[in-house]
């Protein structure tokens, strides 16, 4: 599971998730505090990643425990990173603090539905967040500063010592990857650490070039468990399906009418899905319709559903050309993350590390 963690480690300039208030210190690094807050913000940044790249995972048994691992070690690998670079004196200038912050304060820069607000008005996001969270704004400035200097440092001892993979590596690489794609994994000498990798590799190309459709839907939910809101819900349901196969057009329905708040706002597109997407009564309908054809009522765990496929692109076969750059740079990836744990790996040798919380001692 670990390796999801290294391939993304990068200093990210975030907005810090805890304040100045007194909490748990879970560990200390050659006397600096890692704070409960620490972890957490490490969490979810890997929860994010396993969400992405292999949600699969997060339902083995045992997934939790390895997450907050993963999580506290991600924390002091970063301290580690922070203090190395101040000890060798990593200069960033205040043009680049600049703009380190306003690279965060963008993030304000939309709201809750991802329509653009004015600058003042995300400038005052943006100090009502640090204020919520008790931080100065010469704090954030520092902690800004910190994380350019951390990522400077990578930048300039770890980057230059990934080279580009040869292209026999990267077609050995591939080769892996269609092996586990065909059930041919018999003559594989991989570990499980790197089987994991490449399984999850695998499913993401299986992914990209299976047959996949594009479909708007309108949701009506029942305003109750009861039987008759659950009537009354089906009842609407058709009732604007007829208007739909009597030419009502659909994305100003789905706008109108739609409880799913998100895709209604987009007249009821959810984007393109594969196989196994969907829940299954839902998945079972979208596959077999031609696209324009308004489904029957369906009902799921959320309601009843009207779907209507917009497009479909029949599944393509993979092949080494057109995936053979992306491999390329999922290799450097996992060798600057070689890198990345050697370089950090030396640094723990001569930390002082002190643990206080017990779940997270070796």
């Amino acid at each position: 599971m670990k390796n999801i963690n290294k391939i993304f480690f990068i200093f990210f300039l975030s907005m810090p998730l805890y304040s100045e208030v007194k909490e748990d210190v879970v560990a200390k690094v050659n006397g600096e505090a890692i704070f409960n807050s620490d972890i957490n913000s490490s969490k979810q940044a890997i929860l994010s990643q396993y969400l992405e790249l292999a949600p699969d995972i997060l339902k083995q048994q045992g997934s939790e425990d390895k997450i907050n691992k993963m999580a506290f070690d991600k924390a002091v690998s970063e301290l580690l990173i922070k203090q190395e670079a101040t000890k060798l004196g990593i200069k960033v200038s205040e043009r680049e603090i600049d703009n380190g912050i306003s690279e965060v304060k963008n993030r304000f820069s939309v709201d809750k539905e991802g329509n653009k607000i004015s600058q003042k008005d995300a400038e005052a996001l943006f100090l009502d967040e640090l204020k919520k969270q008790n931080i100065s704004y010469d704090d954030f400035r520092e902690r800004v500063k910190k994380d350019l200097m951390a990522r400077k440092l990578i930048d300039q001892v770890i980057r230059p010592k990934v080279k580009s993979p040869s292209d026999d590596d990267v077609k050995k690489f591939y080769d892996n990857i269609i092996a586990i794609i065909n059930n041919s994994t018999s003559s594989l000498k991989l570990s499980s650490e790197e089987m994991d990798d490449y399984t999850n590799i695998a499913n993401k190309l299986k992914d990209m070039f299976a047959e996949r459709i594009r479909i708007r839907h309108i949701l009506i939910k029942s305003k109750g468990d009861d039987l008759v809101s659950k009537n009354q819900a089906l009842e609407k349901a058709n009732g604007i399906r007829k208007q739909l196969l009597s030419g009502a057009d659909f994305e100003d329905i789905a706008a109108k009418e739609s409880d799913d708040i998100e895709s209604s706002k987009h007249g009821g597109d959810i984007g393109y899905v594969v196989k196994g997407m969907l829940p299954e009564s839902l998945d079972k309908v979208a596959f077999s319709i031609a696209p324009g054809e308004i489904s029957d009522v369906i009902q799921t765990d959320f309601g009843y559903h009207i779907i209507q496929v917009t497009e479909k692109r029949i599944a393509q076969k993979i092949k080494f050309e057109m995936v053979k750059d992306d491999l390329a740079n999922i290799m450097m990836q996992q060798s600057f993350a070689k890198e990345l744990d050697k370089y950090i790996d030396d640094l723990k040798k001569t930390a002082k590390i002190v643990v206080f919380d017990q779940k997270f001692k070796q």
